[in-house]
């Protein structure tokens, strides 16, 4: 594995600033000029709720240190990092587990009517706009950012370019990047420490394209953690966002396989007991090699299932900017034409699936809200995780 530092770009600042869409753009901008970047939100790599006592820095620093040389191995030149953070202390927690990083930390900023504006524009947790301004006014009277850049009235583009500039052309020339490629999924071998560990209830939505699998995966998650019970999620494509891909590895099914085992090792010592994944994949084959990397994993995959004209009613939302905030949508912004172009793939994705009897459960989605289909699978899965 390389041992030069690995650039670390976080971008951090209070809640409804920009922080996912503003490290997706900075990544995409790296891509795009050919460098080979990786992306991660720190929301979506500490999942495991109810929160263990450690906290979620804890969590989220033991997460990316397991992700990173996964990222290094594939190649990776930088890694841009998107999440809260509010003092040195918490920095040093990431520090102490990543010593071959070369951490930049980016306070971004806007003025107070603008932060409430960008917040309520997201239309989630509208109740939240005070606890997002107390933060704003406590992050302002902080030092521990090596810099600290107002985007206020940037667009996003703009702000990523500023944001690269202001941090020094960041990522510095010469940065390196790890090792080749490594082996295909199904080769990896399983860490011998986990094989100590009881089997895991493992549920993946999978399914074709805006169907509904990272709605419906998260709405169960939160659906068992309201019972009280540890639960942790993951969406595939969150764990995944290296570009370009590897030749090899067009899907990046390698990368976030591994990335997958390293999340959930973390969150079995965290004592959660079960594991909700949600992720396309083209047949139960690669669901299985993803599942021989989670030692004991006893897998129920549940694929949803949705009409052509659904499918292209959500595509089309999507395109829209409906649905969930996710970082990275493929869909979001995209016009008539390519849209259409996508409803048409997902038709045939389903087609496929269908033909093909994928899954251990199909779940229609039509005419159907996310918690009512997530009722219904757990109707059907019984008690579980028990």
């Amino acid at each position: 594995m390389g041992s030069d530092p690995l650039p670390l770009l976080w971008l951090c600042g209070p809640s409804g600033v920009g922080k996912s869409s503003l490290g997706w753009e900075v990544f995409a901008q790296l891509s795009r000029g050919g460098g080979r970047a990786a992306f991660v939100d720190a929301d979506q790599i500490s999942l495991c709720h109810p929160l263990p006592e450690s906290g979620t820095h804890r969590i989220r620093a033991r997460s990316l240190a397991a992700m990173w040389p996964n990222f290094r191995e594939q190649g990776a030149q930088c890694v841009v990092l998107s999440g809260f953070v509010d003092s040195a202390e918490e920095i040093s927690e990431y520090a102490r587990r990543l010593p071959d990083a070369a951490f930049t930390v980016c306070r971004l900023r806007v003025s107070t009517g603008e932060l409430k504006e960008r917040f309520l524009g997201r239309g989630w947790r509208p109740d939240l706009v005070a606890e997002a301004l107390a933060e704003a006014a406590a992050l302002e009277r902080s030092d521990f950012a090596d810099l600290c850049l107002d985007t206020g009235g940037l667009t996003v583009p703009e702000a990523a370019r500023m944001v690269r500039e202001r941090a020094g052309g960041w990522p510095p020339l010469g940065s390196g990047g790890g090792s080749p490629p490594g082996p295909p999924v199904g080769s990896v071998s399983r860490p011998a420490a986990s094989l100590a560990f009881d089997p895991v209830p493992v549920l993946w939505f999978s399914g074709a394209t805006a169907v509904g699998k990272s709605t419906v995966g998260y709405e169960v998650f939160s659906q068992i953690v309201r019972t009280g019970v540890r639960a942790a999620y993951v969406d595939l494509k969150q764990i995944g966002a290296l570009r370009p891909a590897a030749d090899d590895d067009p899907d990046g099914h390698r990368l976030k396989a591994r990335n997958l085992a390293a999340l959930w090792a973390g969150y079995r010592e965290a004592e959660a007991r079960c594991l909700v994944v949600s992720g396309h994949a083209d047949g139960d084959d690669i669901v299985r090699d993803y599942a021989e990397l989670l030692p004991g994993a006893a897998l129920t995959v549940c694929r949803l299932h949705a009409e052509p004209a659904t499918l292209a009613e959500r595509v089309t939302l999507r395109g829209r900017g409906g649905g969930p905030a996710i970082p990275g949508d493929e869909l979001k912004g995209l016009g008539p034409e390519a849209l259409h172009r996508v409803a048409e793939r997902a038709a045939r994705e389903a087609s496929a699936l269908d033909r093909a009897g994928a899954g251990d459960l199909r779940i229609d989605t039509e005419d159907r809200s996310a918690q009512e289909v997530a009722e219904e699978v757990r109707a059907l899965i019984g008690d579980w995780p028990n």
